[in-house]
Order: C-alpha cells, then sequence, then structure tokens
C-alpha cells in the first residue's frame, strides 16, 4: 500500500464527509473508479493504522488522525491550484490534476512557504474553501443551486465536483462560475430542472447538475 494510495482514500472520504456519513463503500469505489472490494481492504487497512473508523456495511468516516492528514492534504492542494491558476494561468477546469502531483510531493515546509508566498488566499480557483495552518476544518458556504426557488437569486460561491474539467468546461460555457450571479427563473416539477438567468442571458441547467454548485442566496 503506497502512501499516495493511502492519501488519496483520505482525500476522497474527507470531502464525502461534506454530503455523507458515514461515507458508504459504494460512494468511495464511484469517486476512486474501483471496485467495492478494493475498497472494503483498502478500509481495513486504514483502520489499522488509525485512519478511519470502519464497520463493514457501515460506512467509514476519519478519525481525528486521518481528518488532520485531510486538512494537510487539502491545504497543499487547494494552494497549488491557487499558484498554477494565477502565476501560470491555468484555467479553473485544469488545475487539479496537477495540483495532485503536487500535493503528494510537498513537505510541511514547502507547504508553509507556498502559503505565504500566495499571501494564504481564501479560497482556491473552484471558490473552495483552503484550511488554514491550523489545520481547523473549514465549512462548505452557501446552499446547492438546486435548492433556489423560482424567483430567488444567488451568487455562485463554488462548486463541488472539482475534478471534472468537463463539467467545469461545462460550467464555463454557462457562465457558471465563482462570483456570477444567478437567478432562478423557473423550476420544472417533473424533474428539476432549471431555467436560469446568468449575466443576462437565458440558461437551462439539470437538477443533478445543480445539486454540484453553491450559491449564496441574495
Amino acid at each position: 500500500m503506497s502512501e499516495r494510495t493511502v492519501e488519496e482514500y483520505l482525500e476522497s472520504i474527507g470531502a464525502l464527509e461534506e454530503r455523507e456519513s458515514p461515507v458508504s463503500t459504494s460512494s468511495i469505489a464511484q469517486v476512486l473508479e474501483v471496485s467495492p472490494a478494493s475498497v472494503s481492504e483498502m478500509l481495513r487497512r486504514l483502520l489499522r493504522k488509525g485512519l478511519v473508523e470502519y464497520h463493514p456495511y457501515g460506512g467509514a468516516a476519519l478519525t481525528e488522525k486521518g481528518r488532520r492528514r485531510f486538512l494537510e492534504l487539502t491545504r497543499r492542494h487547494r494552494l497549488w491550484e491557487v499558484f498554477l491558476n494565477r502565476y501560470l494561468g491555468i484555467g479553473w477546469e485544469d488545475v487539479y490534476q496537477p495540483a495532485c502531483s503536487l500535493e503528494h510531493a510537498t513537505s510541511d515546509l514547502v507547504a508553509e512557504k507556498l502559503g505565504k508566498f500566495l499571501d494564504n488566499p481564501d479560497v482556491c480557483p473552484h471558490g473552495s474553501p483552503i484550511p488554514k495552518s491550523n489545520l481547523k476544518r473549514p465549512k462548505v458556504p452557501g446552499i446547492p443551486l438546486a435548492d433556489l426557488e423560482a424567483g430567488q437569486a444567488g451568487k455562485m460561491v463554488c462548486v463541488v465536483s472539482e475534478s471534472n474539467s468537463k463539467f467545469l468546461r461545462y460550467l464555463t460555457s454557462l457562465g457558471l462560475i465563482p462570483g456570477a450571479k444567478v437567478k432562478v427563473l423557473e423550476k420544472a416539477s417533473f424533474d428539476g430542472t432549471l431555467t436560469i438567468e446568468v449575466n443576462n442571458s437565458t440558461k437551462a441547467i439539470g437538477r443533478e447538475a445543480a445539486s454540484l454548485i453553491m450559491v449564496e442566496p441574495v
């Protein structure tokens, strides 16, 4: 079991804990694109390392030790995303994968210096909060766009699915980027499809996609 594999599991579980707790084996398998049997075996190994609490058929949750490691990785990853976006001009659609590679090779010292170099930014290019050096878990802001009702408006603050570059390009084509103002014009009763107004243009977006976009109601 490589250290990078361990870290990838911790990151996946930590991210999924924002939406479900405990985190199901099937959810982890879907995110990592591996079999549920492989996930179960890895969770047993992480349990022995004291990184997760795990009960077969009952899901998994990070321990305090595992959560600290998850927040360290998240901080490094999002700092690198800011660097890649701000200084190398890599768009928000494409910063995730190179940041993944860099985070696993980043020491505590480099992370500290990188944070200071970037003036300790609050959010990454996707709008997600960056854990501070004290490693307290930041609260994901806003509510899902799908939860707004017809006539309500909001400001987009972040996107949940940061790793899906195809999805991010789709959002860019709609004008849905962090900071964009969006108003729900209509909400279909049969499938939840939203008709929205963004940048004075009318667009349609499915409920599943809208559930991955966090907005602050205004």
